[in-house]
């Protein structure tokens, strides 16, 4: 555990958003609690990633150019159900629905910091 209180115990995170500026606010962040991170821009990126590289964190963005991420988290979850899979998103109306579905946490946009920390503790 770093002095920020974050366990290190996610080897490799996957963030999956079509916005480079958040891609880099997360990897940034990551990076500051030593998790290395993949950036992918689209459902199709992200679903081979995952199946590749078996990340252990994964950031899931709704909007994407080629789909919507609340309509691939049973896929994703199928695919690695270890992992933890978090909801980004501005649409705080979909909260329910990507619980329910089976997401670990949920990110409104614009992103908050102490929210991320709050999903790797």
């Amino acid at each position: 555990m770093n002095k920020d209180g974050i366990k290190k115990h996610y080897p490799k995170a996957l963030i999956i958003d079509d916005e480079l500026d958040t891609c880099l606010l997360l990897g940034m962040l990551l990076k500051k609690f030593g998790i290395p991170s993949l950036k992918v821009h689209s459902l199709a990126e992200g679903y081979e990633m995952i199946t590749t590289e078996k990340p252990e964190l994964i950031f899931l963005d709704n909007n994407l150019p080629d789909g919507t991420g609340i309509e691939r988290i049973t896929s994703f979850r199928k695919q690695l159900p270890n992992s933890k899979l978090v909801m980004i998103t501005a649409i705080s109306s979909l909260r329910e629905q990507a619980l329910t579905l089976g997401v670990d946490g949920f990110i409104e946009k614009p992103l908050d910091i102490k929210k991320i920390e709050n999903v790797l503790r």
